[in-house]
């Protein structure tokens, strides 16, 4: 599904589902359902920003965990679960992290991404297409709930959008 964030979020997807969200907002508060656990894998937040975006949504920062898709290290203490800071040009990096990170969570629980403009940046598309394909697949297969935010203006191939649509269709909500 293809969210616009600018919507009615009385439309939001149901936890399950695998959504899109074309937005600024690195963490689109609107569309994430309550869960009972949060893994963030980001390109565009501190964890202090994460903290406090999470408190302000009415959620428990200590029932998040964030995977730092950064350049750099990132010194941070706080109630936000700092799983790892991982080099964007790291997409195997970034993809075992992930692995281990979604051990944490069970059915039903959230996973945002909103890397996948920055990672365009640093890789080949065809590599950042097979990850986004590799967390659509793991997320679904998993019945997680994933909210995979883009920025406006970035482009998102039609093969990439393919992809999408085919983990999407072959993991509908309440499917097997």
């Amino acid at each position: 599904m293809v969210f616009d964030a600018n919507a009615d979020t009385t439309n939001a997807p149901v936890p399950g589902e695998q959504t899109l969200v074309r937005t600024a907002d690195p963490l689109p508060a609107s569309v994430l359902p309550r869960s009972d656990r949060l893994l963030v894998v980001s390109a565009r937040l501190h964890p202090r920003r994460l903290e406090r975006l999470l408190y302000e949504s009415g959620r428990n920062p200590a029932r998040a965990t964030l995977l730092s898709v950064w350049p750099v290290e990132v010194d941070y203490e706080g109630p936000v679960d700092l799983s790892g800071v991982v080099h964007p040009g790291d997409v195997t990096g970034v993809g075992m992290r992930l692995v281990d990170a979604l051990s944490t969570l069970s059915e039903g629980d959230c996973v945002v991404t909103d890397a996948l403009g920055v990672l365009d940046m640093y890789c080949e598309p065809d590599v950042v297409s097979r990850f986004f394909l590799t967390v659509l697949q793991k997320t679904a297969g998993r019945r997680l709930h994933g909210v995979h935010a883009v920025q406006p203006g970035v482009t998102v191939d039609g093969a990439l959008e393919a992809q999408f649509d085919r983990v999407v269709d072959a993991n509908p909500v309440g499917g097997d």
